[in-house]
């Protein structure tokens, strides 16, 4: 860095570079103290901590005395990320430290582990300035049972890959939650709860579940339950089924962005929908592929939806096949589009992201085309051709988006045993 640069630095003010060194990682922070004695001791003020184990040899020690040596009366945020070197460590006094020494003024706390064991101290569950709580890879016990839970600030929590010891603290955590807009709980362990009433979730506009039981429960009272919600995604429900989702379905009456993502051992569920304000629909369906049963239960059956959105523009469904050697292939199967119930409503839509393998991949894509009238965006991956190219003949209708709307075509994967993805690229345009 030259002189005049510095000097131009310098010249900014302590409140404007202390901003700037809010979106630099703690560690080049606190190098800016060699700069000059101006800078000595700006870096102690800075309202956001970021530390990253990879940043540091000495990580425990660094973190340790920049943390201690910080000196702003308010401090915003802080993020630790750990490797599993750190597997053993007791991340407790730093956030402890976070919240007495800056005079609880913390508002964001994110902690990004890998399977850390950590005490949590009780005090952290009545901070009353903390907006953000992210906790991944920790497995959390509290120093005591959780007697009170006041977090008035809290707008979003996610719980990913963490677990509490204690049952009763994390219903409770999750119970007095009241004014949250964000909700992200992800659990590997089909142990959770027996039952989850979503019924206090008066605020919030997106949810996440994944990895959990059937713990979705919607009260009895006629009022709606999540009026606000407009993104939900669903992952790997044990015991999911089409009453359960359909309930829940109900109780968002202005969600836009839905995503379903299951597993071929779960409930393939047949959705039927009616959502005034649903925009944005992938449905993602995880094939083992070295299952003796699943080719057959693919093979024979078939999925029904029934879909009435007004504002329907994005859809995106999906089979994904899990290889011994730990690859993806991207699959779809789809019946005909007339046995669609209201298949007019896919007219409406203006981005497809879509695979096929079939014995009629060709012939089954035209005919999905003849009801995407109005099409913009068309991704293609994997659509496999198993017929030979001389049994295959050019529709009699042209789907009405490649002559009129169609701007973008993007064909990625192809794998077809005859003629190649330029051939098949070509063939598409001339019909």
């Amino acid at each position: 860095m030259t002189k005049k640069v510095c000097s131009c630095i310098n010249e900014l003010p302590d409140d404007l570079i202390l901003k700037i060194l809010s979106f630099v990682s703690t560690k080049h922070v606190v190098v800016t103290s060699l700069l000059s004695k101006k800078w000595k001791s700006l870096w102690t003020r800075v309202p956001i901590l970021k530390y990253d184990v990879r940043d540091h040899t000495r990580f425990e020690r660094f973190l340790d005395k920049s943390l201690f040596s910080h000196q702003s009366h308010v401090l915003e945020s802080l993020h630790v990320e750990l490797s599993v070197t750190l597997w053993n460590k007791d991340i407790g006094p730093w956030i402890r430290t976070a919240l007495h020494h800056h005079h609880c003024h913390l508002r964001e706390l994110e902690i990004d582990a890998c399977i850390v064991h950590t005490v949590l101290p009780p005090e952290l569950f009545t901070c009353k300035t903390l907006v953000v709580l992210k906790l991944k890879g920790i497995v959390i016990d509290v120093e005591a049972p959780l007697t009170t839970v006041s977090l008035p600030s809290l707008k979003t929590l996610h719980i990913d890959h963490s677990s509490l010891f204690d049952f009763g603290s994390l219903q409770m955590l999750l119970s007095n939650c009241n004014f949250i807009t964000d909700l992200m709980v992800i659990r590997e362990s089909r142990f959770f709860f027996a039952e989850y009433d979503v019924s206090w979730c008066k605020t919030l506009m997106a949810l996440k579940l994944e990895g959990l039981k059937d713990v979705i429960s919607i009260s009895s009272s006629s009022a709606v339950c999540l009026p606000l919600l407009k993104t939900l995604h669903v992952a790997r429900m044990e015991d999911f089924n089409n009453d359960s989702f359909c309930r829940l379905l109900s109780n968002c009456p202005v969600l836009s962005d839905l995503t379903l993502e299951e597993k071929t051992s779960d409930v393939l569920l047949n959705l039927d929908i009616d959502m005034p304000y649903l925009q944005r629909l992938s449905i993602i369906t995880r094939v083992d592929a070295d299952s003796k049963h699943i080719f057959s239960l693919m093979k024979n059956y078939t999925r029904k939806l029934a879909i009435i959105a007004p504002s329907f523009k994005y859809f995106s469904i999906q089979e994904l096949a899990y290889a011994s050697r730990y690859r993806y292939i991207v699959r779809v199967r789809l019946g005909v589009p007339s046995k669609l119930e209201d298949a007019s409503t896919f007219s409406r839509i203006v981005h497809l992201e879509l695979s096929i393998c079939s014995e009629r991949s060709v012939e089954m894509l035209v005919d999905l085309l003849l009801c995407f009238t109005k099409l913009v965006v068309l991704k293609l991956e994997h659509v496999y051709l198993l017929t030979p190219l001389g049994r295959w003949e050019p529709p009699s209708l042209v789907p009405e988006c490649l002559l009129s709307s169609l701007e973008a075509l993007e064909w990625k994967g192809y794998t077809g045993r005859y003629g190649d993805k330029d051939l098949r690229s070509n063939r598409l345009k001339r019909t």
